[in-house]
């Protein structure tokens, strides 16, 4: 039995979610037999870590302050092993702009986008090159947060007089935005958990069929608004290429514990949208889906993700 602290709600948009999320886990790693406290993020945090002296932390915060890299980096001043993705990996997953640059490298394919910062756009004029942003990447286009998540911000672009709307809707999430080109094709979630020796495996491929054509907050977390099908209903050659992509998105951001690589499938090849680094445990979510699936159940999958974070040999990123 270990000494847990399950960090949940904090200050996002996904405060909400991370409630439930927090409170499913806390209630297996409980089956499970283990001594569970659950933490609210908030200014006494740090001192209760200190007072509680708990063997790990499972982190179930979503978006900024538990994606971010911000409470990993807290835990390793706290000498506290914690689970999912280090410090580094969680900037650049939590961060739209840089995962792709960082996917572009690695070699993986993910749709074309334009970076635009609020700092540009009152010190240098930057809003002069939104047409041209536009015009380059062809409607329709998404604009959305650099860093939020559950779709917030996001909107949809078909036409010129829409641009100026989105793009004050997505500053209105976030400092920093991106511009995406809109495609289309099966969504296919691929949920990846280490295994007891280190190496990151696929639960399966989850294909998102949303009822109401969009796959926002409301489609994510309302039961019955979305189906999906697990396995996903697409070719084995494709199904084939997106597990590689997933497998080399995951590696190329220096993801480890567990993490979830969102695609859109376009004409036969995958092209990563996200990735999540804590991705929600909701009863609606794709990750414990995929494992329930392949018989998994949750308890297990919980149970997986903790052993990973107690290894003493794991070097986080």
């Amino acid at each position: 039995m270990a000494k847990l602290v399950v960090l949940r709600g904090g200050h996002s948009m996904e405060r909400d979610v991370s409630f439930v999320t927090g409170t499913r886990v806390g209630r297996a790693l409980e089956r499970l037999g283990h001594d569970v406290h659950l933490l609210d993020i908030e200014d006494s945090t740090t001192e209760n870590l200190i007072d509680l002296a708990p063997d790990a932390a499972f982190i179930c915060l979503h978006g900024p302050g538990g994606e971010d890299g911000t409470v990993q980096a807290l835990l390793e001043t706290l000498d506290i092993p914690y689970t999912g993705s280090g410090p580094l990996s969680s900037i650049r997953c939590m961060d739209k702009d840089y995962a792709k640059r960082a996917l572009q490298a690695a070699g993986v394919q993910t749709p074309p986008f334009r970076t635009f910062l609020r700092r540009a756009m009152n010190e240098m004029g930057a809003a002069s090159a939104l047409n041209i942003a536009a015009e380059s990447l062809g409607y329709p286009f998404a604009v959305k947060p650099a860093r939020e998540g559950s779709s917030f911000g996001l909107s949809k672009v078909d036409e010129p007089d829409g641009l100026l709307e989105a793009v004050y809707e997505a500053f209105g999430y976030d400092a920093k935005i991106i511009l995406e080109k809109w495609i289309e094709g099966p969504e296919v979630s691929v949920p990846i958990v280490e295994s007891e020796s280190g190496e990151p495996e696929i639960l399966g491929l989850v294909e998102i069929r949303p009822r109401g054509g969009e796959y926002d907050f409301q489609a994510k977390y309302t039961p019955g608004a979305t189906d999906f099908a697990i396995p996903a209903e697409v070719s084995n050659v494709v199904a084939e290429q997106v597990e590689q992509t997933a497998l080399t998105a995951y590696k190329a951001l220096g993801c480890s514990g567990f993490a979830r690589i969102d695609t859109i499938v376009e004409r036969g090849t995958p092209k990563v949208l996200d990735v999540k680094t804590i991705p929600g445990f909701t009863e609606t979510s794709t990750f414990p889906l995929a494992a329930e699936a392949v018989g998994m159940s949750f308890e297990k999958l919980v149970e997986r993700i903790l052993s990973a974070a107690l290894k003493d040999e794991v070097v986080k990123l």
